[in-house]
């Protein structure tokens, strides 16, 4: 076995692309700050501040809206019920009557009419609290006028009419008319939508009237 005599080991180069890397990288760091001018620091405050401005300016505005329009209706309105006549339901002053026979839209109107009340009115947030638990379709006195195929209560007031200045501002409060089939009458389902039906078909219905004030 032969020897190697005066032989020196030479030690490997270690190669330091690893610690070039670390300093290019801390480089570009370095230089990349010193890019980011003072000037595009101050505008990127004034945008966020700008946009926090805006959006606290929608909301102290839903906010003054909102109490507007709770404002406009009294207190005495929102407890207070007149007199119903027997079996019926008082809310908001409003008496309501749940009729489980099935008639015709004309049927049905001349139901309520012979009861000095007309079919269901509803285009507040508040009816629709009141009807959230409505599973079924009754009749409702909305619609179709023949020629301008527009939909009118049996007040004579226009489905687009209904919603005042304040409900107008939030749409969630404005009673939606599904069309489900080529009719001219609307039933009421629940979460406030009314749906298109033919006259002619059987359903329930309900039937409303002012309750009288001052009398127990």
């Amino acid at each position: 076995m032969s020897k190697c005599h005066n032989c020196k080991l030479k030690p490997k180069k270690r190669t330091s692309s690893q610690g070039w890397q670390k300093q290019r990288s801390a480089l570009l760091t370095s230089q990349s700050r010193e890019n980011v001018s003072p000037s595009f620091v101050t505008r990127v405050i004034a945008a966020a501040m700008a946009i926090h401005f805006i959006i606290m300016t929608l909301i102290w505005f839903a906010i003054f809206i909102t109490s507007l329009c709770n404002n406009g209706v009294s207190t005495s309105s929102r407890g207070y019920c007149g007199h119903c006549p027997n079996d019926w339901i008082c809310y908001r002053n409003n008496c309501y009557q749940f009729f489980n026979e099935s008639k015709t839209w004309n049927q049905s109107q001349a139901s309520c009419l012979s009861q000095n009340s007309t079919l269901l009115k509803i285009y507040s947030k508040e009816d629709q609290d009141f009807f959230k638990l409505v599973k079924s379709y009754h009749w409702m006195g909305l619609s179709q006028i023949q020629g301008n195929g527009s939909w009118q209560w049996e007040d004579g007031s226009t489905l687009s009419s209904n919603q005042s200045g304040c409900q107008m501002w939030f749409s969630v409060f404005r009673l939606t008319l599904v069309e489900m089939q080529n009719g001219s009458c609307a039933v009421y389902g629940s979460s406030f939508k009314a749906y298109t039906e033919v006259c002619s078909a059987l359903n329930t219905y309900i039937c409303m009237k002012k309750g009288v004030l001052g009398l127990h």
